[in-house]
């Protein structure tokens, strides 16, 4: 390869949320504006399991629970570093493999955040009993218990959020009190947010599409090289340089330490020139999936905000896919629903009790797909994006496949208060469902114009 033309196309800080699917608001209110992440300790997270396990207080105050099981449950405290990140360096210094390791979900770079993860019961030999390991001063590991099961999300009750909004517009407080009521009456859509495709670079549904295509070649170059200018001066220069001139001996050197994935792929296909599956896999399985089924919820993301645009959000019709909800608000994704008009007035009941929610599908191999308006713009989406549902089932990377899954269309069992105000910061703890993300009620309570502020840069 000579030279690589980029497919990334050169976005404003204002297309982001267009090119990623988030089109619209459902509150009416202009917002109170401000910057939330301009420092970790601005996003506080933790998790809460479904047998209550609260993952900061056992963090902070429990001790060693014994007993028998075949792994280990640990509290993983981290501080700006990702979740994937955050396991790859704890695999590396227990000399385990990624996929040993148990986790419920994946949580922000930008943020200090306590989550349950599960080990190898076997490690705790390495854990000099039940000390905290600390690796790089960003993560630190504490034994709780042994346990029977390895974790997921299944066993995930509720993430729990602390977030200081910085430089807000106003901090009238009656203003974020009437959008909270006002989504509590209509519901919040459950977009997938910013940080599954990346605000400065969202390059993983690009990447993805090319996997699907078996176009795996420019899918590694577009992985290193497509460059965006909202991102880091030194990346960007570093990615469009080997764009340019394709030499991997150059990008081996030059490429900035800070961009660990692209080093690792560069020195694959300097060991095994055109092996774009081999270098592919130099990422971790969780991140292959996640690259993949980034396609898909861009896709769902392009349906809801259709969806509400055509003020279908809370329109119950013939063919729509339910899912039964429980007290958390957690979707039974095993159990779903197809309305009829025997059963449109129950369901509508229970809808509105906040038992049952609309679903789509995020997109897979298996996909289901309602047979009405919704499904005909799901439909409709996947054409113009020159998809087809059964190129989810990969053929070079099988392992990162996915089916599909249900995805409630809104938000409905929350809870949201604002627990500190001065003259330049807003302090709001609220809590969400596994799967739902904080941006996505933050964006409808700040309704920022530049959601580059969702990552800690203030529009300028």
């Amino acid at each position: 390869m000579d030279s690589y033309k980029p497919i990334l196309p050169p976005l404003k800080a204002e297309d982001i949320e267009r090119f990623i699917g988030i089109s619209q608001y459902i509150s009416r209110s202009k917002g109170i504006g401000g910057v939330i992440k301009s420092r970790p300790e601005d996003f506080v997270i933790w998790e809460i399991l479904e047998t209550g396990m609260d993952a900061k207080k056992l963090f902070e105050l429990s001790s060693f629970i014994k007993g028998y099981g075949g792994h280990l449950l640990c509290v993983m405290k981290k501080v700006e570093l990702d979740s994937i990140r955050a396991v790859s360096l704890l695999a590396a210094r227990l000399n385990l493999k990624s996929r040993e390791i148990g986790i419920c979900g994946i949580k922000d770079k930008m943020s200090i955040s306590w989550q349950f993860i599960t080990m190898p019961s076997h490690v705790l030999e390495n854990l000099k009993d039940t000390d905290v390991l600390k690796i790089n001063n960003l993560l630190e590991i504490k034994p709780i218990k042994y346990v029977r099961h390895k974790l997921s999300s299944r066993f995930l009750k509720s993430n729990v959020f602390q977030v200081k909004i910085r430089h807000p517009r106003t901090t009238d407080l009656s203003i974020i009190e009437e959008i909270i009521r006002e989504l509590k009456i209509k519901g919040i859509p459950n977009y997938y947010g910013h940080q599954r495709f990346g605000i400065t670079r969202p390059i993983t549904p690009i990447v993805g599409s090319l996997i699907l295509r078996r176009m795996l070649r420019e899918a590694v170059a577009a992985f290193l090289s497509d460059y965006s200018n909202l991102e880091n001066e030194k990346n960007k220069l570093a990615r469009k340089d080997l764009g340019e001139r394709w030499d991997l001996e150059w990008a081996r050197k030059n490429f900035p330490k800070s961009l660990t994935y692209e080093r690792m792929m560069i020195e694959s296909l300097l060991r095994h020139p055109e092996d774009y599956v081999k270098c592919l896999r130099i990422l971790p399985l969780r991140l292959r999936r996640l690259i993949v089924e980034s396609v898909a919820a861009r896709i769902f993301n392009l349906t809801l905000s259709k969806i509400i645009e055509e003020g279908r959000f809370n329109e119950l019709e013939v063919g729509d896919i339910v899912l039964p909800i429980d007290a958390s608000g957690r979707a039974d994704k095993n159990r779903p629903i197809t309305v009829t008009n025997s059963n449109i007035k129950q369901i509508e009941k229970l809808i509105k009790d906040k038992k049952m929610a609309i679903a789509l599908p995020t997109p897979g191999y298996l996909s289901p797909i309602p047979r009405n308006s919704k499904g005909e713009i799901m439909l409709k989406i996947m054409e113009e994006e020159s998809l087809d549902f059964k190129d989810f089932k990969l053929v070079d990377l099988p392992e990162a496949s996915t089916k599909g899954s249900l995805r409630p269309i809104a938000i409905t069992s929350w809870d949201c208060s604002v627990t500190s105000i001065d003259n330049d910061s807003i302090i709001l703890q609220f809590s969400l469902p596994p799967g739902s993300y904080a941006t996505i009620l933050l964006r409808e309570l700040m309704k920022s114009e530049n959601p580059l502020s969702y990552v800690g840069k203030l529009p300028i």
